[in-house]
């Protein structure tokens, strides 16, 4: 790994991807979409992406969740090499109407949610109906905190075919463990507690152990937030080592230095952390890398969700101030 070789790379995609993207949509985004091509190890293709934002907004109505902001983001993670893009967008929403029938609402949320059931018709409903169980168990264990934005989550470790019921109070120890160890309250924390039963449900202290050395370790030298949490469970579950996290934070403090990141220090953690968990699974059985492109994706949309949404927030008190 030659984290500078990988720093102009970053800087060279955020360009093109930035240009073909336009002013309206948040910087952050535009480094999520950098991000899934470079951590990937994919050119970017500004032409192909171009045809896959316009097959969605050509199949997607004025009011759709899949207007503005995350719209880039949903076609770079359907503009795969090789594929033909108008039967990818069917599939999309062929999955998102299966996911609306069985009772998930209509948001950016439950496209995403779409893009993790199997690619086989024959068992979308199935897959849907697991994660609505799922889902229901989770919001008993923890009614406020359980949203459209758990709908991705409820999705991947729906496929486990767990007991819901069981499952989602696994994902409630979890959650209370680790706020015992330091990590804050809230929405983050859950997907964290959610990611812990990705390979087992049985609660497991020493997992939450590991959490926690991994969080003071990027502590030490990189900016974290609460957007990490996931990211670290799924290197936690995933058994990444000591060596691999020293990797991690070399790569991260290599791209801080790097123009986009000047004002958006917490993106270059997500970005090394994608880069060394895309490299470990290069080698690994076709399964499981099927299981790790979908992890990628899961915590790289739901980072570039909630960028997009603190911009609108922001954007609205700005308007609002002004107003006043």
């Amino acid at each position: 790994m030659d984290a500078n070789v990988i720093r102009q790379e970053v800087e060279t995609t955020y360009e093109k991807v930035k240009s073909l993207a336009g002013w309206t949509v948040d910087k952050n985004v535009v480094l999520t979409i950098t991000s899934y091509y470079v951590t990937s190890e994919r050119e970017f293709d500004a032409e192909s992406l171009s045809r896959a934002m316009d097959e969605l907004k050509s199949r997607s109505g004025w009011l759709s969740p899949l207007r503005g902001n995350l719209l880039p983001m949903l076609a770079a993670f359907l503009d795969q090499p090789g594929t033909d893009i108008n039967e990818e967008v069917a599939r999309l929403f062929a999955k998102q109407q299966v996911l609306k029938g069985m009772g998930f609402r209509n948001t950016i949320h439950s496209y995403l949610a779409a893009l993790l059931l199997t690619d086989d018709p024959d068992l979308y409903e199935n897959e849907a109906r697991q994660a609505k169980k799922l889902f229901d168990a989770m919001k008993r264990q923890h009614f406020f905190l359980t949203s459209d934005d758990d709908y991705a989550y409820a999705v991947l470790l729906g496929k486990r075919g767990e007991d819901a019921t069981a499952h989602a109070k696994a994902m409630r120890v979890y959650y209370d463990a680790l706020r015992a160890e330091g990590f804050r309250a809230g929405n983050e924390l859950q997907w964290l507690a959610q990611v812990m039963t990705y390979i087992h449900i049985e609660f497991d202290e020493k997992l939450v152990s590991r959490a926690a050395e991994v969080l003071t370790q990027f502590k030490q030298s990189a900016k974290v937030r609460p957007v990490h949490y996931p990211m670290i469970g799924f290197l936690t579950v995933f058994g990444v080592d000591d060596q691999e996290v020293s990797k991690i934070i070399e790569l991260t403090l290599t791209l801080e230095s790097a123009k986009p990141f000047k004002s958006n220090r917490e993106m270059a953690l997500s970005i090394g952390i994608g880069y060394i968990m895309h490299m470990l699974t290069e080698n690994a059985e076709e399964a499981t890398i099927s299981l790790a492109t979908s992890v990628e994706l899961i915590v790289q949309a739901q980072q570039a969700i909630m960028a997009a949404t603190i911009a609108a927030m922001a954007a609205s008190t700005s308007t609002n101030s002004s107003n006043s």
